[in-house]
């Protein structure tokens, strides 16, 4: 049956809403409900990012930036500035000022660059191949499982990889027609993408072989490349003393890596073993993985222009990633675009017809499996850190509560600060102020005897202390769990954590009020260690008071 010419015309377009609806239906499951959030450790940082930057703009309290910063992280000790990239943060301050400080107006900003990162793939696959072959590549790389579960969660993944296809879109399109407006575009998009994750970075020698391979040496000598290489040079140039002085962590990690992988042969193959099962988890399909190297092989064998960058993109990708290291299936998420893609046009090395079909045919129930395990899936769920900070907000009679979680990394934090304003409350983490910790770990006890708690307790003008109920490593932070059960304290709340994580499911979370309070001592200061940064924090506890 003919369709209609008006259809023909615009399929396009209808493609291209069926993809914005596809992705709004599966990246907002339970969006509403802020008890939606993983216990990676991350996310927490990347929510109270956002609401810093949102609470400085407001507020425009000095042209002192990390003094604004030091001082919020003293009052809200959640915050990841330098060692997580500022981009989402950045982006999330629209949402925050639309819709308020939460858990749903973070995820609104993931829900838009899912959306980015769909468009442009779309369009980026159309100008090269057809509108067929844009929407089936495009549905294999949204209906992943890894890039749905991804849309969950406010981390920086979804943001990068958007950038990173934007980017790519108007890289190729400066290829093909050499318009100086698409490098100049491409250059600023970059920059962005490096904001958004360091990770980005790994693109430039897949744009830099890329474009070798289309126009020759020659072409680099052009203005235009110049111009666009200054452009990312003065846009990006501030990350190189920001990541060197806030993001040891990251640093350190790649130096281990590069040393781990050196040092013999075996580390070598255990590495690209790892490297391989990670690629291999992101994808659940042995379809789309079979099809891809089959269309990769054929396409270089062929010499097939079209098929390049997304080679390229794959397996320049996998040596850059095998060399510093994959930490986590997650990172993997940059390979699902070009995998996608290179599956589908499978189609076009075969000249049976009905070879054709039956991949096709394969490809459709590809997609509509990857959908049902899409579906299927529940995002990550912790209820019980909102209702405590409420609890807190709403009965507050003192300057400063304790907090002492094993598993949560700054939720409380962000709800207090969702319920109360900016400059209401001090949140103090005992794993900061009895302890140091590291990446979710205790690194050094800072107290010697329990009697120390009570001197802290009256130093800070502590009134209330809320605990997550689990087991420490930590001698002090136990001391404290045991301490706050004598009758010193009154246990004014207990609620009991709902989760899908079975580390905290069914654990309690206590709100307790020290009944021999007193307020802060004068001329105190409040000190912490950072080991992200590599540094301590001192601030006068005045300078923060509500």
């Amino acid at each position: 049956m003919k369709l209609p010419e008006h259809f023909n015309r615009n399929m396009g377009r209808y493609y291209l809403i069926l993809i914005c609806t596809l992705v709004c239906i599966l990246s907002t499951k339970g969006i509403t409900d802020e008890g939606t959030v993983s216990l990676n450790g991350d996310m927490p940082k990347y929510l109270m990012n956002g609401a810093f930057l949102y609470d400085l703009v407001r507020d425009m309290p000095s042209s002192d930036f990390m003094g604004c910063a030091y001082r919020y992280f003293a009052r809200y000790p959640a915050l990841s500035l330098g060692h997580h990239p500022l981009l989402l943060g950045i982006a999330e301050v629209p949402f925050y000022y639309l819709f308020g400080i939460s858990v749903f107006s973070a995820r609104l900003t993931i829900v838009f660059f899912t959306l980015l990162a769909a468009i442009s793939w779309f369009l980026l696959t159309r100008s090269i191949y057809s509108d067929n072959i844009a929407l089936l590549s495009s549905l294999l790389f949204i209906t992943s499982p890894v890039i749905v579960s991804l849309s969950w969660e406010v981390m920086s993944e979804i943001p990068t990889l958007s950038l990173v296809i934007a980017a790519t879109y108007l890289f190729y399109k400066y290829c093909e027609e050499e318009k100086r407006g698409y490098i100049y575009a491409f250059a600023i998009v970059f920059a962005l993408s490096l904001y958004s994750k360091h990770t980005a970075l790994l693109m430039a020698p897949v744009y830099f072989s890329y474009f070798l391979m289309r126009k020759g040496f020659k072409k680099l000598k052009s203005i235009e490349i110049w111009l666009s290489i200054f452009i990312i040079a003065v846009l990006a140039g501030p990350l190189v003393p920001l990541t060197l002085k806030y993001s040891h962590h990251n640093v350190d990690y790649i130096q281990y890596s590069a040393d781990y992988m050196t040092q013999s042969v075996n580390n070598m193959m255990l590495e690209l073993y790892y490297s391989f099962y990670c690629i291999w988890k992101a994808y659940p399909s042995y379809v789309t993985w079979i099809l891809a190297l089959i269309s990769s092989f054929l396409y270089m064998f062929r010499r097939d222009n079209r098929a390049y960058l997304f080679i390229i993109w794959m397996v320049g990708l996998f040596l850059l990633f095998f060399f510093i290291g994959a930490p986590s299936p997650r990172h993997t998420i940059y390979y699902i675009p070009a995998i996608s893609l290179l599956a589908v046009v499978s189609v076009n090395v075969f000249r049976s017809h009905t070879l054709k079909v039956f991949i096709y045919t394969l490809l459709i129930l590809t997609v509509g499996y990857q959908l049902a395990v899409a579906i299927q899936k529940e995002p990550w769920y912790t209820s019980g850190y909102e209702e405590a900070a409420k609890y807190i907000v709403d009965n507050n009679k003192g300057e400063t509560v304790l907090y002492r979680g094993v598993y949560d990394t700054g939720y409380f934090i962000f709800f207090v600060r969702k319920q109360a304003s900016a400059h209401d409350f001090i949140v103090l983490r005992a794993d900061k102020i009895l302890a140091t910790s590291n990446m979710m770990s205790i690194v050094d006890d800072r107290i010697k005897k329990r009697e120390e708690i009570y001197e802290h307790m009256k130093n800070y003008g502590i009134r209330y202390v809320v605990i997550e109920g689990t087991k420490s490593k930590s001698q002090s932070l136990e001391w404290l769990r045991e301490e706050v059960k004598t009758d010193r304290f009154k246990l004014l709340k207990e609620i009991t954590i709902e989760s899908n994580d079975a580390r905290v499911h069914n654990v309690l979370l206590g709100v307790y009020e020290y009944i021999e309070y007193t307020p802060p001592k004068e001329g105190e200061v409040l000190q912490m260690n950072v080991p992200l940064i590599g540094d301590s924090i001192a601030v006068p506890l005045e300078a923060i008071l509500p």
